[in-house]
């Protein structure tokens, strides 16, 4: 009775085993995530930012690599992973200019919650800004409220105040590195106020 049980328990150790087995075979394959083809460029290449969806991913690498290397190399990664159907743009950046676009995102966004916290100005909203390395800064923002209202001009006038004390705190100021900047109000009919 015992040899019996112990014939059924290594069978079944066995059958187990190479149930293990196969299913690990089966993982071994090529079967690699977007997003593990994506880690694995990250780790290979400088990537600054990537970004997909079910038809197209875009990365933006660093200009020290080459934009035609990298998109090869996940072609190669989802021609593998039989995830080829994807549209592929890669884009070198400046580092310096990436830099700066994310240091005003954070300053615009900073501001604009700042200028939010009066309730004055709780519905200006603010429009997505061009960040050039060599150029000032276009801090642009949507007013609520028409150019041709009396007191549009003020309003826009309080705004930009506002705005420009606050950017010239002690803490932007270190974050913005001296960067110069101007302050653009829009109206609700997108026509510049001030």
């Amino acid at each position: 009775m015992k040899l019996v049980k112990n014939i059924v328990y290594l069978f079944s150790l066995a059958l187990l085993l190479s149930a293990c087995q196969s299913a690990d075979t089966t993982s071994k394959g090529k079967s690699k995530s977007l997003t593990a083809i994506l880690n694995d460029v990250s780790d290979k290449y400088a990537v600054v930012g990537s970004i997909a969806d079910s038809d197209e991913i875009k990365v933006d690498v660093e200009d020290t690599e080459k934009a035609d290397k990298v998109k090869a190399y996940i072609r190669h990664q989802l021609k593998e992973n039989d995830l080829d159907h994807y549209k592929i743009t890669v884009q070198e950046r400046n580092i310096e200019q990436v830099k700066k676009e994310d240091r005003w995102f954070k300053i615009e966004s900073k501001a604009l919650a700042n200028l939010q916290n009066n309730k004055e100005y709780e519905n200006v909203t603010m429009k997505k800004n061009d960040v050039e390395l060599k150029k000032p800064v276009t801090f642009t923002l949507l007013a609520p409220i028409s150019s041709a209202d009396d007191s549009a001009e003020e309003y826009a006038r309080q705004i930009k105040q506002n705005v420009n004390e606050f950017l010239q705190t002690k803490e932007i100021k270190e974050q913005s590195k001296g960067d110069a900047y101007k302050i653009v109000i829009y109206d609700r009919n997108n026509q510049v106020i001030s």
